[in-house]
């Protein structure tokens, strides 16, 4: 009777393939398999990090390597619902959060200021859109007296020359007073402008309504003459007229400004 003996099965030695975690995405030389029914760990230089095997038979789970990274919410801040998100100040990786106060958007795309201010840029971006508001800007402005020649250094002194305003997209509030201590070497019978306006008005004749201002010390002549002051059209200086002849008015001269005329008034106009 023939009797088949099998052979004892021999270990035959294979190169075993290197599973590591590097520094950077690199295909391997060789195959390797990983088999695992419970959390499979990966560790690096700074610290572990896990991957859970969560996944049934024929799936699989990804995670980022260790040395991935996304940008988040870092640095001081609170969590805002509706919070307006800002980049952090070094190298803007990432999204910075706020220590109070944060402006905010809602649902129904309403922006809310709890703190701070909204800035336009000094260059006007200007725009025909009648619901766009593109400029808001205040400040302060130096009125001064005029004859024709519009020149400051006829050695006019003043007592008080201040002004502010306050631009709202193309229109101007302003505000002046000015008094006078010298008219200096202004033309008695030139016609009386005060200059230096923040901004030029538009080149139209409805650009800028005329107001009355208040006077003092003036010399306008007989009781009840009262003066208007209008922008002139495509300048920063302000037209003076007097209503003093029954067909309207004419121009308010240097001379019935007088040495120590004070005018004090406000109004608004169109810069286009």
């Amino acid at each position: 009777m023939a009797i088949n003996v099998t052979p004892i099965p021999k270990l035959t030695a294979m190169a075993a393939p290197a599973f590591t975690l590097g520094t950077a995405n690199a295909a391997g030389d060789a195959l390797t398999a990983v088999a695992s029914n419970s959390t499979l760990l990966a560790f690096d230089a700074v610290a572990p990090a896990a991957v859970a095997a969560a996944a049934v038979v024929g799936t699989s789970t990804v995670t980022a390597r260790r040395d991935h990274v996304h940008p988040g919410t870092t640095g001081a801040g609170t969590v805002v619902d509706e919070a307006i998100t800002r980049f952090n100040g070094t190298g803007g990786s990432s999204l910075q959060g706020y220590s109070s106060l944060s402006p905010t958007i809602s649902d129904a795309g309403i922006v809310s200021l709890t703190s701070g201010a909204l800035k336009w840029p000094a260059t006007v971006i200007t725009s025909t859109e009648p619901n766009t508001l593109f400029d808001y800007e205040m400040g302060t402005w130096t009125p001064v007296l005029w004859d024709s020649s519009r020149s400051s250094s006829e050695s006019q002194t003043y007592d008080k020359n201040a002004g502010t305003y306050l631009k709202i997209g193309r229109f101007v509030y302003y505000y002046f007073s000015i008094e006078v201590t010298s008219l200096g070497t202004l033309t008695a019978t030139d016609a009386a402008l005060v200059g230096g306006l923040p901004f030029p008005a538009r080149n139209s004749s409805d650009a800028s309504p005329s107001f009355s201002p208040e006077v003092r010390n003036m010399l306008l002549g007989t009781a009840g003459f009262n003066p208007t002051i209008t922008p002139l059209d495509n300048r920063s200086d302000i037209n003076v007229r007097l209503y003093d002849a029954t067909g309207g008015t004419t121009n308010l001269l240097i001379s019935e400004w007088g040495a120590n005329g004070d005018m004090r008034a406000a109004g608004f106009y169109d810069v286009g």
